[in-house]
């Protein structure tokens, strides 16, 4: 989960567990080499998130990496695990600290007792401080937005004032239920802080298995980790890479997040697992998120240089280019990219040329 208005301005072998999109969604779990699965998430592209889960079956255990939103979706996950192996999780990875995420961890704690954690150092302090400001922000006003989000439906339009299309509707819908889902749950919710930090790689071997946990640099966050597996040619993005419009947010950090993008292309994946979204089989949606934050850090460090303010710098950023490949003809996309990079991003850039955190 990340910072956001409240009110807004692909192959693989199905294996177990599909949950089609109805009012709620859920999962699909494919499987992609050898004891690789994802649980993907099937709800639409909106403005709420519950993240995509990786199951790796190892000789004698499992690693998963993320933890989705609530404690119910991390049952599903888990059931769906189950329905794999009977296996222990020896380690659960949390690619960042954002809510939907880690929200799973007590979870996953209480089903496979001695389960460790890895996350970057900063993960830590970013779960106990921000985290839990934005925690606090969105129990107070996500039952508006869940609210507004019903309302519009039932009006047949959208935020822009027009006729709701059939995409908006179901991204509607499967908002509202995610938001629903965290306010009944979030308050219950246990911070389970990393139990291994890490800082550059670290590397599990289990069995023939190569699983290399790296942080590349900031990008999304500041604490952003992957998970390459060198031998199966897999990448575990995180919301470094979200399909179809990516997620730069409040907490990112868009001139270094191109470079971190830069250097997570140098691994040369065959496939790349994103955070949310489907599975890539192709680089060129990582090629496309590359090229517009280094046109919007541009930009906005010019603008700076210019002595602009915030709001003079908004009206300096031109990404026609890049909204046009993202978001195409759908109002839906055009929410997404005006809530996570018009807004946010340009003033996580502005603040990233200042040298301001965050």
């Amino acid at each position: 989960m990340r910072s956001c208005s409240w009110i807004p301005a692909f192959a693989g072998t199905t294996i177990a567990f599909a949950c089609a999109f109805s009012a709620q969604a859920g999962i699909k779990v494919e499987k992609y080499a050898e004891g690789v699965y994802v649980a993907v998430r099937t709800e639409p592209p909106g403005l709420m998130f519950d993240a995509n889960v990786v199951f790796l079956v190892n000789d004698e255990d499992v690693v998963v990496v993320d933890a989705n939103l609530t404690p119910s979706s991390a049952k599903e996950s888990i059931a769906a695990l189950r329905a794999i192996t009977k296996r222990p999780v020896r380690y659960l990875v949390n690619t960042h600290w954002h809510i939907d995420h880690v929200g799973g961890n007590a979870t996953w704690r209480e089903a496979y007792p001695g389960i460790e954690f890895i996350a970057h150092t900063s993960a830590r302090e970013d779960m106990l401080k921000t985290g839990e400001t934005n925690r606090k922000a969105f129990l107070e006003g996500g039952g508006g937005f869940a609210k507004q989000l019903r309302e519009k439906v039932q009006k047949g339009e959208n935020f822009a004032g027009k006729a709701l299309t059939e995409e908006e509707r179901e991204a509607y819908l499967a908002d509202a239920t995610l938001v629903e889902s965290y306010l009944r749950e979030g308050p219950a919710i246990e911070a389970v802080l990393p139990t291994l930090a890490i800082d550059g790689r670290f590397v599990l071997r289990r069995g023939e298995r190569v699983i290399d946990i790296r942080h590349l640099g900031a990008g999304h966050t500041a604490a952003d980790l992957v998970v390459h597996l060198p031998n199966e040619g897999i990448l575990i993005a995180g919301d470094l890479v979200v399909f179809p419009v990516p997620l730069v947010g409040s907490t990112s950090y868009p001139s270094a997040y191109a470079a971190t993008l830069g250097r997570l292309l140098e691994l040369k994946p065959k496939l790349i697992v994103p955070g949310h979204g489907p599975i890539l089989r192709k680089d060129d949606h990582v090629w496309t998120t590359m090229r517009m934050l280094e046109a919007l850090a541009s930009q906005v460090g010019a603008a700076v240089a210019r002595g602009e303010t915030l709001e003079q710098a908004r009206r300096s950023v031109h990404l026609e280019k890049y909204r046009a490949t993202l978001v195409g003809e759908s109002p839906q996309r055009e929410l997404i990219f005006r809530s996570y990079v018009l807004q946010p991003g340009i003033e996580a850039a502005y603040n990233e040329a200042k040298g301001k955190k965050p």
